[in-house]
């Protein structure tokens, strides 16, 4: 009976976050970018309802490293595609992890991301990026920016 109940619930989560619409593109922005980029990679266009981009709680990564803005942009049901939800995004390039930052109440970002979805006890904090997810992004951005200088 349990997995039943289980099993209904991952059905019925499921369909309601594909009914909330697919994300269509991701735009970032940040330093050694003459204008911000856009990905529509299907290994970066995460369900942003669904938050498989974000791993476990991170401390802070190195503040020398650069952060860049990512923006998702998701088709709203009955609408045009529009930005839905931004994170703060960093790569160490010595261990190739990502690095990913939910604004925090009164920081930019914090009021359109709460206005798609709230993730108590998440917002305003660092976590690891999900490695397919950061691959993704991180392959976008090596392609755009100019090299770093030793």
């Amino acid at each position: 009976m349990r997995s039943l109940a289980g099993l209904t619930l991952v059905v019925a989560l499921g369909d309601g976050l594909a009914a909330k619409g697919p994300t269509t593109r991701l735009v970032i922005s940040g330093p050694g970018l003459s204008r911000p980029v856009e990905t529509t990679d299907p290994k970066a266009l995460v369900n942003v309802w669904g938050g498989s981009f974000i791993a476990e709680p991170a401390p802070e990564p190195d503040r020398a490293l650069p952060r860049y803005v990512v923006t998702f942009y998701v088709q709203a049901p009955r609408d045009t595609s529009r930005a839905m939800y931004a994170v703060t995004y960093v790569r160490d390039p010595q261990s190739g992890s990502g690095f990913v930052y939910l604004p925090g109440r009164g920081e930019e970002g914090w009021a359109m991301n709460v206005r798609t979805i709230l993730r108590e006890g998440q917002d305003g904090r660092w976590h690891h990026a999900a490695a397919a997810w950061s691959d993704a992004v991180a392959s976008v951005l090596s392609r755009r920016s100019p090299p770093r200088p030793n």
